[in-house]
């Protein structure tokens, strides 16, 4: 690699860091609520720890791949509707009255959506901009496949025909 081509790479990674500074705060808000409802609620808390604390790593890659340039339009206007959905605190589970509990429907739905953009060309922005340890294809595939578990199979349907309305394609796993 080319001296300017190593300088340009590092002024790239500047540029995503200096952009997921503000995120990093929310992010870091967002797990210290999480851990801390999941501490009072036991062992209620320790079956739902996993999906939940996937919740600020789809944030914030929701987060991210809005503002990339190189996402298409298509793939962005599902992506930032997922976004405006996991930030509306009174949802299908809505956060203002159940706390952190709240938030797996929009882990599920944010599953759902990136499961269902995640092409060619997306995929590799989504595991660039991905937080989280584990791999995202299989995070995506194991939550997706869970949501009617996660969620009842009530709500569960009622958020896939939300997501169907707008156009998302939704495997039928139940």
């Amino acid at each position: 690699m080319a001296v300017d081509d190593r300088e340009m790479e590092r002024v790239q990674v500047e540029e995503v860091e200096l952009v997921s500074t503000g995120l990093l705060s929310s992010y870091d808000r967002l797990r210290r609520r999480i851990v801390e409802a999941l501490e009072r609620r036991g062992r209620l808390g320790r079956a739902l720890s996993e999906p939940l604390m996937l919740a600020p790593d789809l944030l914030v890659l929701l987060a991210r791949l809005c503002m990339d340039r190189d996402v298409s339009p298509a793939s962005r206007r599902l992506i930032v509707g997922a976004l405006a959905y996991f930030l509306t605190p009174v949802d299908m589970l809505p956060e203002a009255f159940l706390g952190v509990g709240g938030f797996l429907d929009d882990v599920v739905l944010a599953s759902l959506v990136l499961s269902h953009s995640l092409d060619a060309e997306l995929e590799p922005l989504a595991v660039k901009h991905w937080s989280g340890n584990q791999n995202l294809r299989v995070v995506l595939a194991d939550v997706s496949g869970a949501g009617a578990a996660l969620l009842g199979v009530s709500l569960y349907e009622r958020l896939k025909g939300f997501l169907v309305r707008r156009g998302v394609n939704v495997e039928d796993d139940v």
